[in-house]
Formats: structure tokens, C-alpha cells, sequence
């Protein structure tokens, strides 16, 4: 594995791959001619061969079995005289084959003896077998008078010669390609090795900044389509350096000019920023003014109404306290009743004037501390109907017992499954609170003015593919047009100083912003009202 990872990083150039590319093909070539090809052409001469002595013998022994079967013994020795002129012939046997059997009979073995051989002298093994220098091929035959075989000899001196000069012969012509090989190499170095590399030297130098480099190259193919293309890139390179330091110059002058204008640029950034800071401090002041105004108007209403009230029953207990001076005439029980009760009476009702207003006074304070507070920010999501649901629940158990008399229904939309509606409970809590509040309010006095008068007061749930409405409506006086248009300024109400702030349509309307939507008001006077909470579907909300 480390050999073939040290190869791997192994830095191989052209000509070393042409080399070994060259190198490769001639062994092949080499092996195959040397060595493959010698054993084939070996192996079909002997092949060759061991068929020609086996016809041979076939020849003898059909010759020698008619002349047996004819009692013909000169044919006998015609018939081996076949082979006698062929000049590989070692010997040619006629052998006799006979059966031994056992004292018992029951086992036999065949014994072959020599009847006749050429040359006459030879001795004869008959149970000779092939070997790299004789080739022993056998026939046998089965006449009347005789049963026996023919065994031939052959020398195999002829193949071995050929043998020879096929190995000769082999390793001339691996020698020969061996030698146009390395020819071959030595020209396709030359031809494509030596360009490249003159070709990285130059590409080198051009690397680094040197563009006066070029390659010769004379010949006609692609090494010298690439030397050309290299030339013309150089030339391109040279002329887009002109021209790039041209377009440089121009640039450093065009920046100098940027940086100039970039430098004013900011100073009027600067100054538009001081200027923007200043208006939205005066924007935050105007707003605090009119806040704080609205607060102080308020807030003085109430507190005059205290501060008269206060007085008055101040020069009310001083009457009383004359009245029960020593020697006054309001001294007996009858002028006490007469000047002391009525007297009593009216410290009572202003006690009960300067409660009813401190009460507006503190109900103001809250709402101008819940207005400051921080608003929740964790939207859930919430099936709508069931969420206003236990609101209208939770107020009608909380609300003013003179309400309870007032019809309140919910009429509940039909909820596909694809809308969800997320928002934050408790803020919309507070806007529902306040506008049930607001509605009861006004069918409540409807009422009063009217004794035949039946007050009804509904909440309508409506889902819409893009977001879902809350409807609140009643069927009290309406709203004049002048009041709709400050309907959601602060410190705005119809109601009277004693029961109404002024502030909670203005937080309702705030808090309806948060979830990014708004609240609208349809009116119609002495019939009905009907006010909209108007928020998004789940995917629309954006949390902030």
C-alpha cells in the first residue's frame, strides 16, 4: 500500500511517460515474439510430428496384418521396409503379444516379445515410451496366426533444429523491434517533449511578469497549434497590461475625485442625521405635549371639581361650627334641625362628588400606567372561538350588575383548518374588555331614555383566507360624526368625566398595532355601532 502511495506522488514528465509508454509496447511485443509465439509454433511441429510417426505405424501395421493374414512373410518385410528410408527412423519393431495366465486362470498378463526389428542388432526395450529426443509411437493387429503390434521409433534431431532457429529467429525480430522502439522514443521525445518543455519555461516566465517570452515551433500539428495559441495569448496579455495600466491611471484620478465626493458625502450624512435626530426629538416632544396636555386636561377636571367640592363643605362645616357656638339661637333642638340637617346633608353629597371624581382621577392614573407599561410580545396560537368565548364569560362576570339585564351573543364563524390565528391573549384581552364596556355603556343609557327599549349587544367571529375579524355591535345611540373622527385620540371620550378616561380606545388601537393590523368603527346615529378588530392570519404576524 506504501509502494502504490509513493508512486501515486510521483512526479512523472512527458518524456518519461513517452519512454515508459514506448517501453511498454515493446515489451509486449518483445514477450509475444520471443516467447509466445516460439512455444505455439513448438507445440504444433511436435504435434505435427507425433502424427506423422503414428501414421507411420498405422501404414506398417496394416501392411504387416495383410501379409499375415495372406501367409505372406515377404510381405512382412515389405511392409516394415516403409519406413526404413525415412532418416529420423531410430528402429521399427514387429512385436508377438501373448497371454500368461495363472495355475489358477484367473489372472493374466500379456508378454510382448520381438518377432522382428530393423535394424536387426538393435536392442529393443518394448516397453519404450516417448522422450525429448525420440518420439515411440505403437499399432497393434490381430490376424489368424498371429496377435501383435508395431512399435516405431523416431528421432526428434529435426524438431529441436527448428526449435533452435525459431528461438533464433525471435530473438532477431524482438531485437529489431526493440530497436524501432527505441527509435520511436527518441523521436517522439524529441518531437513532443522538447517543445513542452520549452513551452513551461516560457509559461514560467510569463508567470512571473515576464511578457516578452516566446515559443518556436515549426511544425504543423497540435504542439505547434498550442506554441502558436501561446504566442497569441502572450501578445493579448502584453496589450491588455497597456491597456490595464491606461484604465489604472484613469481610475486612481476617478477615485481621488470618489474620495473628495465620498468626504462631502458623509458631512451631509452628518448633517442629515443631526437633522433627523432633531426632529424626532421634537416629533417625541410634540407627542409628550399632547400627551401631557390631555393628561393635564384631564386631570384638572376632576381635581377642580374636588377642590370646589372640598371648599364648599370647608364654609359648610364653619356654619355648622357657628351653629353650635355658645349662645347662638341654633342652640335648641328645634333651630338645629331646621339649619344643622340641611347642612349635613350637603357635606354629604359633596363628600360623595369629591369620591366620584377622585375615583375618575385614579382610574385615569392606572390607565395612563397601563398606556406606559411595556407591552406582552410573546404571541400563541389560540382557537378564536373559544377565546372570545371565555372572554364574553369572564366579563359578564365581572361587569356592573345595572348590566345584566343586556343581551350579550357570540355568533361564532366558521374556522377552516388552513387559518390560524396567533396573538397576544392578555393585550387582547384588554381590547375586548374595553370595547364590551364601551358598547354596554351606550345601550345602557339607550335604556334609560327609553323604557320600551330591548338592548342587544353581539360579537361576531369572521375568518377570511388573509386574516380574521372580531365584530363587536350593539344597537345603542350611535356616534356623532364630529366625535367618530377623535373616537381613538387620548384622553377623548362621550361618556362623562366621572366614568369615562379617555384611554381606552387609544391603548385598544395601540395594542391592535402590535399585532399589526387595526381597529375600525361603522356608526349609524340612534340605530347601531359596530366596532372591528381586524388581525392577520398566523403566517402574517410578524413578531416584534
Amino acid at each position: 500500500m506504501s509502494v502504490l502511495r509513493i508512486i501515486s506522488h510521483l512526479r512523472l514528465t512527458v518524456k518519461t511517460k513517452i519512454w515508459l509508454a514506448v517501453t511498454s509496447i515493446v515489451l509486449l511485443f518483445s514477450f509475444f515474439v520471443l516467447f509466445y509465439l516460439p512455444v505455439i509454433q513448438e507445440r504444433s511441429l511436435l504435434t505435427n510430428f507425433n502424427k506423422d510417426v503414428q501414421n507411420h505405424a498405422n501404414t506398417v501395421a496394416l501392411g504387416v496384418k495383410i501379409a499375415m493374414t495372406e501367409q505372406n512373410f515377404q510381405g512382412v518385410q515389405t511392409a516394415m521396409d516403409f519406413v526404413k528410408k525415412d532418416p529420423l527412423l531410430q528402429y521399427v519393431s514387429l512385436l508377438q503379444t501373448d497371454t500368461s495366465w495363472n495355475a489358477a486362470h484367473t489372472r493374466y498378463r500379456i508378454a510382448r516379445t520381438v518377432f522382428k526389428t530393423y535394424p536387426e542388432r538393435k536392442k529393443i526395450n518394448v516397453d519404450a515410451t516417448s522422450n525429448d529426443s525420440t518420439v515411440v509411437k505403437r499399432t497393434s493387429f490381430n490376424t489368424p496366426m498371429m496377435t501383435g503390434e508395431i512399435m516405431l521409433a523416431f528421432s526428434t534431431r529435426e524438431i529441436m533444429q527448428s526449435k533452435r532457429q525459431i528461438r533464433i529467429t525471435s530473438l532477431f525480430f524482438s531485437f529489431l523491434v526493440f530497436s524501432i522502439g527505441i527509435g520511436i522514443g527518441f523521436g517522439l521525445a524529441k518531437n513532443i517533449s522538447v517543445p513542452v518543455l520549452k513551452l513551461r519555461d516560457a509559461a514560467t516566465k510569463v508567470g512571473r511578469g515576464d511578457l516578452t517570452q516566446r515559443v518556436q515551433s515549426t511544425s504543423r500539428d497540435e504542439i505547434g497549434e498550442l506554441g502558436a495559441a501561446f504566442n497569441k495569448m502572450v501578445t493579448d496579455l502584453s496589450t491588455a497590461r497597456h491597456e490595464l495600466e491606461a484604465r489604472t491611471s484613469e481610475l486612481l484620478t476617478e477615485q481621488q475625485k470618489s474620495d473628495d465626493l465620498m468626504a462631502g458625502l458623509k458631512r451631509t450624512l452628518t448633517d442629515l442625521r443631526e437633522t433627523q435626530e432633531q426632529l424626532i426629538r421634537q416629533e417625541k416632544l410634540a407627542s409628550i405635549g399632547q400627551l401631557t396636555k390631555g393628561l393635564v386636561d384631564r386631570l384638572l377636571n376632576p381635581l377642580s371639581y374636588v377642590s370646589n367640592f372640598a371648599d364648599v363643605s370647608t364654609e359648610i362645616l364653619a356654619e355648622c361650627q357657628e351653629l353650635f357656638a355658645p349662645g347662638s339661637y341654633a342652640a335648641d333642638q328645634q333651630h338645629m334641625q331646621t339649619e344643622l340637617l340641611p347642612l349635613l346633608a350637603m357635606i354629604e353629597t359633596n363628600t360623595s362628588k369629591i369620591k366620584e371624581h377622585s375615583s375618575s382621577l385614579t382610574r385615569i392614573v392606572r390607565s395612563m400606567d397601563k398606556l406606559l407599561q411595556v407591552k406582552a410580545n410573546y404571541f400563541v396560537e389560540v382557537d378564536l372561538n373559544s377565546f372570545v368565548d371565555e372572554q364574553l364569560l369572564a366579563y359578564r362576570n365581572e361587569s356592573d350588575s345595572a348590566y345584566q339585564n343586556v343581551a350579550l351573543q357570540l355568533i361564532k364563524g366558521d374556522n377552516p383548518e388552513s387559518i390560524v390565528v396567533r396573538l397576544v391573549p392578555t393585550e387582547m384581552s384588554t381590547v375586548l374588555y374595553s370595547l364590551l364596556n364601551n358598547a354596554m355603556y351606550a345601550v345602557h343609557e339607550k335604556s334609560l331614555r327609553y323604557p320600551d327599549f330591548q338592548p342587544m349587544l353581539t360579537v361576531v367571529t369572521v375568518f377570511q383566507e388573509n386574516g380574521v375579524e372580531i365584530q363587536v355591535h350593539d344597537n345603542g345611540a350611535g356616534i356623532p360624526a364630529v366625535e367618530k373622527e377623535q373616537l381613538f385620540s387620548p384622553f377623548f371620550t362621550t361618556k362623562p368625566t366621572s366614568k369615562g378616561t379617555g384611554l381606552g380606545l387609544f391603548i385598544s388601537q395601540d395594542i391592535a398595532r402590535t399585532h399589526k393590523r387595526h381597529i375600525t368603527v361603522e356608526t349609524r346615529q340612534d340605530v347601531c355601532t359596530t366596532f372591528t378588530i381586524n388581525l392577520p392570519a398566523a403566517a402574517a404576524v410578524a413578531v416584534s
